[in-house]
């Protein structure tokens, strides 16, 4: 005997029509599992101590490894499909270029650096009072007395926060000299150790999908390689394209700094390289020192300051950026500041630098899971 949808549909219980049926049940549901499954997870918080512990131990040194090996795996399968030679051989190759970079860093560009730091803290004051003195002037105007009071008001607090941090410090001396202890401790661990770790990463790292592949059942393992894959993919993606922009970022600030003859401008396009590394807003925070200092050379130091900014950003936008990075993020503008912001929020620096690779993982996860649900979920049917 066959019955047609309609009989199916009345022979099930007013339970299974308006609960099991309905997708906005369990929509609701889903959401109150994952709810509940934070809640238990915030209250067994303890059991994941050890594991900060190990973290807080090897974190820097993984971390570190890993932007190197995303930056130069590309070289390593490069050479070892083109000359046929093992990795092995290929890492360290690699790694005696590097060491011979910093040796020539060490000895020709440290200096310089070095150099145009003493002297820039050397002439500080007389920059400082050169521009408080030309900004009592500009602020004298009846029309600015707001902004008059404002700035007033933001040196004094300035100020104290500046007292109150010294008194405390102070005060804390020993603690204050136990974190930095613990600071350049941990600096020096992760540049004795990530070398190493960056060793088998890249004689080895193509291997670790399919070694976690193991541990998850057959008919799941095609899957589990593909979203491995898209999450390297995106990852790789973004980090190697980061760096790679802030580099070529760097030189040319430094190109177009010097042609101007700005002063200190050397150290401040090296200096906008790493601050590109927040998307949308590390140029931006470069032209702050840029034209301060450009400040005390006139006004048409300030205009060629602005000049450069404005081919800078012109040729990133335009040409470097979109050939480095491509489309292969997908991730809207919009979306990038709001995860600048909320992740810098809650977790610091390590929020800005780590906001977007952490998103994109959450992206390649979430979405498959979803799509997952799609094709086996009853609720999508039909």
């Amino acid at each position: 005997m066959r019955f047609n949808k309609k009989e199916v549909d009345q022979q099930k219980t007013w339970l299974e029509r308006w609960v099991f049926n309905n997708r906005l049940v369990s929509v609701l549901l889903v959401i109150i599992l994952l709810l509940l499954t934070i809640y238990l997870l915030h209250k067994t918080s303890f059991i994941f101590e050890p594991i900060k512990a190990l973290f807080s131990a090897v974190g820097a040194p993984v971390i570190t490894a890993g932007i190197f090996y995303y930056l130069l795996i590309p070289s390593v399968n490069w050479a070892h499909d083109k000359f046929h030679l093992s990795k092995q051989l290929i890492v360290l190759i690699i790694f005696l270029f590097v060491a011979l970079f910093l040796v020539l860093f060490v000895v020709y560009i440290a200096p310089i650096i070095r150099d145009n730091f003493i002297v820039f803290f050397k002439h500080w004051p007389d920059y400082y009072s050169h521009w408080s003195k030309r900004l009592q002037v500009w602020l004298s105007y009846p029309g600015l007395k707001p902004i008059k009071n404002w700035v007033l008001d933001t040196n004094n607090n300035f100020n104290k926060t500046i007292i109150n941090w010294s008194k405390n410090y102070l005060t804390n001396g020993i603690a204050g000299v136990g974190k930095i202890t613990r600071v350049i401790t941990m600096i020096v661990i992760t540049l004795i150790t990530f070398p190493f770790i960056l060793y088998y990463m890249l004689k080895d790292g193509d291997q670790l999908p399919r070694y976690i592949s193991q541990f998850f059942p057959a008919r799941t393992r095609p899957s589990l390689l593909e979203v491995l894959h898209e999450i390297n993919k995106q990852i790789s993606d973004y980090l190697r394209g980061q760096i790679l922009t802030a580099v070529a970022v760097s030189i040319m600030f430094m190109i177009g700094f010097s042609i101007i003859g700005l002063p200190y401008g050397i150290w401040i396009g090296l200096l906008a390289g790493p601050l590109n590394l927040i998307p949308y807003l590390g140029s931006f925070l470069v032209m702050v020192p840029a034209i301060i200092i450009a400040l005390f050379g006139g006004i048409h130091l300030v205009i060629a300051v602005l000049i450069v900014f404005v081919i800078e950003q012109t040729l990133e936008s335009r040409l470097i950026h979109p050939k480095i990075m491509g489309a292969s993020m997908n991730i809207h503008p919009i979306t990038v500041l709001v995860i600048l912001l909320g992740a810098g929020e809650m977790f610091g620096l390590l929020g800005v630098a780590f906001g977007i690779p952490t998103y994109a993982v959450l992206k390649v996860l979430i979405g498959r899971s979803y799509h997952w649900w799609r094709e086996n979920s009853e609720l999508f049917k039909g």
